[in-house]
């Protein structure tokens, strides 16, 4: 039962006629049997628990929160994913393997002139093991353009609950990149619209915990080398961003400021920045105050890096916890680290503020990418947007 997976569109349809014949019982029997108070009570009982949980799971499908049952009620598995690609979607490991597979599936799947190609694949880890799922987006033209180009990268990472599918389906992130890219407000980039959370139903916070789940790593290692491997992605810390939305943006500030070698820039949508510990994550550091410091932004970002982070600090007027937090972040950002605040934006914690804002994040991604060496310098700006 627990690996039924939810957002398929049978469990929606039979969620939605028991909800019907439930309603067409109800009026039915309306006026027979000895107990009429009772048996109306309950029938308009369980017809509003069944629109509910239609209404829910019409949502849920929408926004890609729960894959399936078990990682509803906290019961995730790590082999739960493989379910929620297409059966055709290659597995891409470090060591080249999947390659005919993504072949096969680029040939299938030939893109629209001026869209990007997204790719359905499970990237396996050469260090962590895990084999977790992604969308990976090759701007158009790619096939087209010398084997020789590269290109930057940028990581997106979901809030919690979230899957990949919430940048794609929901926030709109592949249509966005094609309207930034065709309008050159955007240079060509590879995204990876990667899964962050090794065991699904439980929230990793991107952090290596102290019960051995090793989130950052995968992240930060993993996924490049296989990207790297298997496309066209430039190396070095200033041609790789990464990107993330609510929990995401945790994730996208922490790994940024931990892996200065690794990322040059961050962009954090309604994130926050301090490490939490709560029933969805459960207890992450096991009271090593050490390991919890280590992940802690606000201490990360006072420490000296052999290169400085550019950051992205986004918050909806309506979302105060995210405004607060930007604000009590944004000022401890200083040279040679730069920072573009973002705070004037109508909207709260929702996918329609994040897509409203992308257009600003590709700009400010279009400036930073392959623009921070190892040794770059700069200096500290807190900007609005014109």
């Amino acid at each position: 039962m627990s690996d039924i997976v939810i957002t398929s569109g049978w469990v929606i349809a039979l969620v939605i006629a028991l909800t019907v014949a439930a309603a067409v019982a109800t009026a039915k029997f309306w006026d027979r049997g000895r107990f009429r108070t009772l048996h109306r009570a309950f029938g308009l009982l369980v017809v509003q628990l069944l629109v509910l949980l239609s209404i829910g799971a019409v949502i849920n499908r929408g926004a890609n929160f729960y894959v399936t049952l078990g990682e509803l009620f906290g019961q995730g598995k790590e082999d739960s994913y493989a379910a929620s690609l297409p059966q055709q979607a290659p597995t891409l490991s470090a060591d080249g393997a999947g390659q005919d597979g993504l072949a096969r599936w680029i040939a299938d799947h030939p893109p629209r002139p001026g869209q990007g190609t997204l790719i359905p694949a499970m990237l396996a880890g050469p260090r962590t093991g895990y084999r977790l799922p992604a969308q990976i987006y090759l701007p158009p033209g790619y096939a087209t353009t010398p084997a020789t180009r590269k290109f930057p990268v940028v990581l997106f990472l979901a809030g919690y609950p979230g899957t990949h599918y919430s940048w794609s389906k929901s926030v709109g992130v592949p249509a966005a990149l094609d309207r930034a890219i065709g309008a050159k407000h955007l240079a060509p980039v590879i995204a990876v619209l990667a899964e962050q959370d090794p065991v699904r139903g439980r929230d990793s916070e991107c952090v290596d915990s102290a019960h051995g789940i090793r989130a950052d790593t995968y992240l930060s290692s993993d996924v490049p080398d296989v990207v790297g491997r298997h496309f066209r992605a430039a190396s070095g810390r200033g041609n790789w961003s990464v990107v993330g939305y609510s929990t995401g943006g945790f994730c996208a500030a922490n790994l940024a400021l931990r892996h200065p070698d690794k990322f040059s820039a961050a962009g954090v949508l309604s994130g926050y920045f301090r490490p939490i510990v709560d029933r969805s994550t459960g207890d992450l550091y096991k009271g090593d105050l050490d390991l919890r410091r280590a992940n802690d932004p606000r201490i990360l970002i006072g420490q000296r890096r052999p290169a400085p982070t550019h950051l992205f600090l986004f918050a909806g007027t309506g979302d105060r916890e995210a405004l607060e937090d930007l604000k009590a972040f944004a000022p401890l950002v200083h040279a040679p680290d730069t920072v573009k605040v973002v705070d004037d934006r109508p909207g709260g914690h929702n996918f329609a503020t994040w897509n409203a804002v992308l257009p600003d994040l590709f700009q400010w991604l279009n400036r930073t990418l392959g623009s921070a060496g190892p040794q770059d310098t700069g200096t500290a700006t807190l900007s609005r947007p014109q």
